[in-house]
């Protein structure tokens, strides 16, 4: 078996959740050859930051916002576009629209789309659209948008990836639009994953975007939507991590005969690690340092936990040299600010099987996530956890065999330091939350559970 992994800008150069995800999936199916399609938003050089299994058999890469020039013989008539553009709505018609747009696909997938940008049907089209819903906005500026904005959704078409039984994208958008053409000219199999829901993400981006003028935000977002439910409408299966994403998958027609839950699965007995006497009250963060995980607002909740408990110490486990410099600045002088130098520490990359059999509590306060590693891990370890209500994160926390930690809204620092006091003062409860999550883990989340429930599935869909 041959499998295509379709991924955006993570694996197998930056670390995360989704990268974890694709080298655990390769690693542990070694009866499988795997080939990486990476879409990255520019031409910059990045460093591999995994050793790479010997059934990866091949790394492809595509520069989505770059004017590339496609080897692609035959040409698209110009008509295509016109058709695509005439699907431009903001309605919430969002099936019946994925279902006309896969027809229109399936006529010109492999072949020469590019070409058709620099054509007068091309200029009619989204002449007519800015007719129908911009005339009170300046033309030019309206064109260079519109072009910026349909170049990767293009390129990401014509990057069509290698021959092999199937292809697995690791999210709608860009990825599933490689997925979609690599199935059609290929006449071979797309399973789409989410560990998030990928429109409902860029929707937040794009709101509160300086980037993107205000005008244009809705087209953005509607024509995301678009994507992601002719990505459902595409795949032969749609798989995601826990329960609540698939509220979002149906609302934008997902067919439920295609649906299916496969959680993260961590080795739990590499996790399930003694804990080791130490001095002082040790909060532990496990992540890269960046907006999306809020630490901001971590090092607020921070500054009430020091003032009741003297003794605490946070440690901050992860990446902060990567892409988001101006946060990690902005992370030292809060620190400063709150006069927390003598509490915070900025660890950088570290083995996690070092820290976790002294941390006394997991913090998670993110603004997004999917189902993360790191709880699952502080689960196995005996770590109670203190997390925002985002993604899985309730669902694991909450699980009808134990409670394992304290789930607090988005933002709210003052709940976050509340919900770590409550676990340093009130012992049972900490012992009974330890216990618990060990229970969940070893029961629900096993990585042999996770390996053979996406084999299962490999096998299921090429067979049907």
């Amino acid at each position: 078996m041959r499998v295509g992994l379709i991924v955006e800008g993570t694996y197998p150069y930056a670390t995360g959740g989704v990268s974890s995800w694709v080298q655990t999936l390769i690693e542990n199916m070694n009866d499988v050859e795997f080939e990486i399609y990476h879409l990255k938003p520019d031409i910059k050089e990045r460093e591999i930051l995994f050793e790479l299994p010997e059934n990866l058999k091949k790394i492809s890469e595509c520069t989505i916002f770059a004017e590339n020039k496609w080897d692609l013989k035959v040409k698209t008539e110009p008509d295509f576009i016109r058709q695509v553009v005439g699907l431009i709505d903001f309605s919430n018609e969002m099936p019946t629209r994925a279902k006309k747009l896969f027809e229109i696909l399936k006529d010109v997938a492999g072949k020469n789309v590019c070409e058709v940008l620099r054509t007068k049907t091309f200029w009619n089209a989204i002449v007519d659209v800015y007719e129908r819903y911009f005339t009170n906005e300046g033309f030019s500026e309206y064109f260079w948008t519109v072009r910026n904005f349909i170049l990767p959704f293009v390129n990401s078409f014509q990057f069509i990836p290698g021959k092999c039984d199937l292809y697995h994208s690791a999210t709608t958008g860009y990825a599933a639009l490689t997925g979609i053409s690599g199935k059609i000219v290929n006449n071979s199999k797309l399973i789409i994953t989410e560990h998030g829901i990928y429109h409902r993400e860029r929707e937040r981006e794009i709101i509160t975007s300086k980037g993107i003028p205000e005008k244009f935000k809705k087209m953005w977002i509607s024509d995301f939507k678009l994507i992601s439910a002719l990505a459902y409408y595409s795949c032969d299966s749609l798989t995601t991590l826990f329960k609540k994403n698939q509220i979002f998958q149906l609302e934008l027609g997902a067919e439920p005969s295609k649906m299916s839950i496969i959680p993260n699965g961590i080795d739990y007995d590499r996790f399930n690690v003694p804990r080791k006497a130490h001095s002082g009250f040790i909060v532990g963060f496990v992540g890269r340092v960046s907006r999306i995980k809020d630490l901001r607002t971590a090092i607020k909740a921070i500054r009430i936990v020091k003032n009741r408990i003297p003794e605490t110490k946070f440690l901050i486990i992860g990446p902060y040299e990567e892409d988001e410099k101006d946060y990690y600045e902005e992370c030292l002088q809060l620190v400063e600010i709150l006069n927390l130098k003598d509490t915070v520490e900025f660890l950088g990359r570290q083995n996690v099987l070092d820290y976790y059999p002294t941390i006394d509590v997991l913090l998670l306060s993110s603004v997004s996530e999917g189902q993360p590693l790191v709880i699952l891990e502080a689960m196995a370890a005996g770590i109670p956890v203190v997390s925002t209500d985002v993604g899985a994160c309730r669902e694991m926390l909450n699980d009808e065999l134990g409670k394992s930690g304290y789930v607090v809204p988005p933002k709210d620092f003052d709940s976050l330091a509340k919900a770590i006091i409550s676990l340093y003062e009130d012992r049972e409860t900490y012992e009974k939350f330890s216990k618990n999550g060990k229970i969940v883990v070893s029961s629900k989340y096993r990585l042999d559970q996770m390996i053979r429930n996406y084999r299962n599935l490999y096998e299921r869909v090429l067979n049907t």
